[in-house]
């Protein structure tokens, strides 16, 4: 079975990687995931991987639900934790969602950006960068 791939650098951007279908899996697993009263979910990623380009894989990746914006952060031992609101996860959804015949580099980027009315994505929110490989 093939999974995500996440790596990350501390200075630059987390980066999610899979295949269209492998990035269309962990999108629906969010979705389902919104639909429960459960507080948190852990993905399953590929831990196999190289860190290259970046500097570090990932050892874990939880997506939570609260009643924040949401907020990408580098939790203890490289785990990676997306934590929200049901509305705003759901949201974030959007930028795991890509054309079926999308190719290898499609990607989108979902980070905080500084303008008035912006209240679903904190501002201490760490980059992220989703793409098909």
């Amino acid at each position: 079975m093939k999974m995500i791939e996440v790596r990350y650098s501390l200075d630059e951007a987390i980066d999610i990687l899979g295949t269209q279908n492998d990035v269309e899996t962990f999108r629906q697993e969010v979705l389902n995931f919104l639909k429960t009263d459960l507080e948190s979910i852990h993905i399953e990623i590929d831990k196999n991987i190289r860190s290259e380009p970046w500097d570090f894989v990932t050892s874990d990746l939880q997506i939570i639900q609260n009643d924040s914006p949401v907020k990408v952060l580098i939790a203890e031992e490289k785990v990676i934790k997306i934590e929200g609101s049901k509305e705003n996860l759901e949201k974030f959804t959007s930028f795991l969602e890509f054309d079926e015949n999308a190719v290898s580099g499609h990607h989108s980027h979902f980070e905080y950006y500084d303008y008035d009315g912006n209240i679903y994505v904190h501002p201490d929110s760490f980059p992220l960068i989703i793409g098909i490989k």
